[in-house]
């Protein structure tokens, strides 16, 4: 195997770890999100009032601040990464198969994460208690119903692509 750059082990070290940080904070928000809402419609369930609302929203402002912003660095430092290991996706295929997962399921992410960028903005201005935050959360889970399960089901095989490393070629040294 080819000895890595430094600066490629940064940034695959920031793509292990923001998208480490993302996964978790994803995973958090969707649990605390889901368990706002009846399980058959968007309303919300009986013992949440417009009095305690206000501190939920408070509550999941890191969580989505988090997400937004985790995303975007493993994003941008993973395609460094690429960039400068030089690895070839031809040859390492579990490479090839973690590419995929993440630049696949960039385009729908990045829709929700239009939304997301809404709520940060309304959060910044203070607004816990706006029905504008609860129509935004609304719309993001009903936007791509399905897709955040999808995603977490992907984004668990990542890890055993990056520790068992299948698909690798073997290539002889023709020196």
């Amino acid at each position: 195997m080819k000895k890595k750059s430094k600066s490629s082990s940064v940034f695959g070290y920031l793509a292990l770890t923001s998208g480490s940080i993302w996964f978790g904070a994803y995973v958090s928000r969707l649990l605390t999100t889901y368990q706002m809402f009846k399980e058959t419609e968007y309303t919300l369930k009986d013992y949440i009032s417009n009095a305690n609302l206000s501190a939920i929203f408070q509550t999941t402002f890191p969580l989505v601040n988090l997400t937004f912003y985790s995303y975007i660095v493993m994003t941008i430092s993973f395609t460094l990464f690429l960039i400068l290991s030089r690895l070839k996706l031809k040859e390492n295929g579990w490479l090839l198969i973690v590419a995929l997962i993440i630049y696949l399921t960039l385009p729908l992410e990045s829709l929700l994460l239009m939304t997301d960028y809404k709520l940060i903005v309304l959060f910044l201005n203070e607004q816990f208690g706006s029905e504008q935050i609860l129509k935004l959360v609304v719309e993001r889970l009903s936007k791509l119903s399905s897709f955040p399960i999808i995603l977490i089901l992907s984004y668990f095989t990542i890890p055993y692509f990056l520790v068992f490393k299948p698909f690798t070629l073997k290539i002889k040294d023709e020196n």
